[in-house]
């Protein structure tokens, strides 16, 4: 296996130079005339996140916030999700790709004024990997050296990370891992001023200090809002936005009636009602591209009808209308899908038909074993109940299947007891999505289908599998990871350990005088990035 001897990031002239002239893109000239794009306050649609504080931030609504209070090491370009720098301005690793020096900035600070410096990640990453504070994401820290000891108990130093001086940070993780900068633009990877935290914990995770774009106006009121306003000493390009608003609603009927009002910027579109508002609002409704986001249907591989019977879960996905669903329930915000990898990750488009074949459904049913579904007990399709599309969604199964004899009894649970039967092994078979947590295709592969992943909840075991990953891993060379990638995810295909059906689109609505609102691929806007035009 060919290895590139570094690997080595180095800022061009061109970011140099655009750092020269921040805070110098505040207007534009529009028929001749200059505008002003600095200035106003940003409503945006928001359900309750779980945390905002980056040891906790474990969902898109937290980390739609925390996103804007905190930079990391790197960032994800928004068109591309290409890893970019933030805080870090180059790094380098070794020829075995398990020791990474990161080389700092000297001028990105907290919002209390202090420095951020290579002891603040430490500090931070130290914090996420202490089992004393429960972090549900510090899984993350798993491959740095020294975590497993520390969440054991037998040590209390994170020794994998070492501040070698203010501006050089020196990460050692356990295993070779080429992409390990990539994973860094999580919010659990944020710094933190350690003497800030410690002050009081509780109120830090109401009002974070952090270091990026823009901070709290005043401590999170939860149910009703969260307020950020510009920070004046950012060190990138400064904010056109004034404040920024995050309103809470718990339904988003009720959000989309409030932009109707005129009291929101932002707000995602209804399903069932993207056609219309694509009608009514032009170009200001937003149809995203495919999300790093996978809808499935997940099988209990470990007991009957399913175990060892690759024919029968294959027949399933055959006889599925994925198309039709996607036009008739999600009005094209999923795109039908037969691979595992989204577009932006394997490099390559499913665009191939993906209506039912009954007949092949039919041949394949009778390979299991069950030609007519004869002889096959009736199957339970267990989904978390609440939303709209997921009802509609588990009949389109039910009526898909039944057409081919395969009986399917549909069951609607809360989101806690469907986890927790989930992860106990008791659902038969169950309708999931799968959100990267970073823009690479490890994050689907290695997390869901790994043996040695705590989210290899189908229990799929399969050494030549574990051995693709380990080797892309190990790779330095991006083509040659990009196929090891791609094979894995052909070969969890073939052997039909779940049924891939969408990947998840994005639809939003903003008002007519909002302009540089982008999704990207994780559904996160910068709204650094957001201007109102006069």
């Amino acid at each position: 296996m060919e290895r590139l001897k570094r690997l080595l990031i180095v800022l061009s002239v061109f970011i140099v130079l655009s750092l020269i002239v921040s805070g110098c893109n505040q207007s534009e000239k529009d028929d001749g005339k200059e505008v002003s794009k600095s200035g106003g306050d940003f409503n945006f649609f928001l359900f309750e996140p779980a945390a905002i504080d980056p040891l906790n931030v474990q969902e898109s609504e937290g980390f739609q916030v925390a996103t804007q209070l905190f930079d990391g090491l790197v960032t994800y370009d928004p068109k591309t999700m290409e890893v970019k720098p933030a805080v870090a301005k180059s790094w380098e690793s070794n020829d075995e790709a398990t020791v990474f020096t990161f080389n700092l900035r000297d001028d990105s600070k907290f919002q209390n004024g202090k420095k951020v410096t290579a002891q603040s990640f430490k500090d931070a990453w130290t914090r996420v990997a202490d089992p004393n504070n429960e972090s549900p994401t510090a899984y993350h820290l798993a491959p740095i050296k020294g975590f497993n000891e520390l969440q054991s108990g037998d040590s209390t130093d994170l020794v994998g990370v070492k501040a070698i001086d203010d501006e050089t940070l020196e990460v050692t993780i356990e295993r070779p891992f080429s992409e390990f900068p990539t994973i860094l633009g999580h919010p659990v990877f944020s710094p933190v001023d350690i003497e800030e935290v410690d002050k009081d914990p509780a109120a830090f995770a109401e009002k974070p200090v952090g270091n990026g774009p823009f901070k709290m106006a005043e401590p999170w009121d939860h149910g009703k809002g969260i307020s950020l306003e510009k920070f004046s000493d950012y060190y990138g390009e400064e904010p056109f936005l004034d404040t920024v608003d995050f309103k809470i609603f718990a339904d988003l009927d009720t959000g989309f009636l409030e932009f109707k009002s005129g009291s929101l910027d932002s707000v995602p579109i209804p399903l069932g009602q993207v056609g219309a508002t694509k009608e009514e609002f032009g170009d200001k409704a937003i149809v995203g591209d495919p999300q790093q986001s996978l809808d499935f249907i997940g099988f209990n591989l470990n007991s009957s009808p399913f175990k060892d019977n690759p024919d029968l879960r294959k027949a399933i996905g055959e006889a599925l209308d994925k198309d039709g669903m996607a036009k008739a329930i999600y009005e094209g915000t999923r795109v039908p899908t037969d691979r595992i990898l989204p577009p932006s990750l394997s490099g390559e488009k499913d665009e191939g038909d993906h209506g039912a074949d009954v007949e092949k459904a039919e041949d394949l049913l009778k390979d299991a074993g069950f030609p007519e579904g004869k002889g096959l007990s009736t199957i339970k399709l267990s989904y978390i109940a609440g939303e709209s599309d997921q009802d509609e969604l588990a009949q389109a199964i039910q009526s898909d299947l039944g057409k081919v004899g395969i009986k399917v009894e549909i069951e609607g649970m809360e989101a806690g007891a469907f986890f927790d039967a989930l992860f106990a092994g008791k659902l038969q078979m169950y309708l999931l999505n799968w959100t990267a947590d970073y823009p690479t295709p490890d994050s689907f592969l290695y997390s869901l289908f790994h043996s040695e992943s705590e989210n290899n909840i189908a229990g799929y075991q399969n050494d030549d599998f574990d051995e693709l990953l380990s080797s892309a891993r190990e790779t330095t060379d991006t083509k040659e990871r990009k196929e090891l990638h791609n094979e894995a995810d052909e070969k969890i295909i073939k052997d039909s350990v779940i049924i891939p059906e969408f990947f998840q689109g994005s639809a939003s609505l903003i008002a007519k005088d909002v302009e540089g609102y982008k999704l990207n691929a994780q559904n996160i806007v910068e709204l650094k990035d957001v201007w109102f035009k006069k």
